[in-house]
């Protein structure tokens, strides 16, 4: 019975032929330009922290995935707690002429009183992706939860 390795060419085996295949083969399907896509968020308010500022208070956020800042000049220290999810909007800026454009998510919260408001962004070095029904074609999600207003991230940062 003849093998693979009798029918190859004197001087090189199975394992010289085959091998240097199979790594090119798993190099080529595991290398690109994009991270895998990771699904993305805004900050629920119970993991948002607010730290004291000379006016008012700055914020962030340490999960999902870390990132999340915003601040309210305004803002007193009772306002994080009464604080509501309200709404997300995926945004591309150009930051100047000179200076590629940026992509952010903006997470809106609100609370019973009119100066309690909050805005959390988070920078991406590519432009989110929408996931969803909530949102509408210009990449804005009025929801009840964060859950409702999911993205797609590619890139993600770590």
């Amino acid at each position: 019975m003849r093998t693979l390795a009798h029918s190859l060419p004197l001087g090189t085996g199975l394992k010289a032929t085959w091998v240097p295949l199979l790594l090119a083969s798993l190099i080529a399907c595991t290398t690109g330009t994009h991270l895998p896509n990771a699904i993305g968020m805004c900050p629920g308010v119970r993991s948002i922290e607010q730290v004291k500022q000379q006016e008012g208070y700055s914020y962030y956020a340490i999960s999902p995935g870390g990132g999340w800042s915003g601040e309210n000049p305004q803002a007193q220290e009772h306002y994080l707690k009464g604080l509501v999810f309200e709404s997300a909007a995926i945004l591309t800026v150009a930051q100047s002429p000179t200076r590629p454009e940026y992509h952010f998510v903006a997470c809106d919260y609100v609370g019973p009183e009119p100066l309690a408001f909050l805005r959390l962004a988070k920078h991406f070095p590519d432009r989110p992706r929408a996931v969803g029904p909530n949102w509408t074609a210009q990449d804005y999600c009025e929801a009840d939860s964060v859950e409702e207003c999911q993205f797609t991230v590619l890139n993600p940062l770590p």
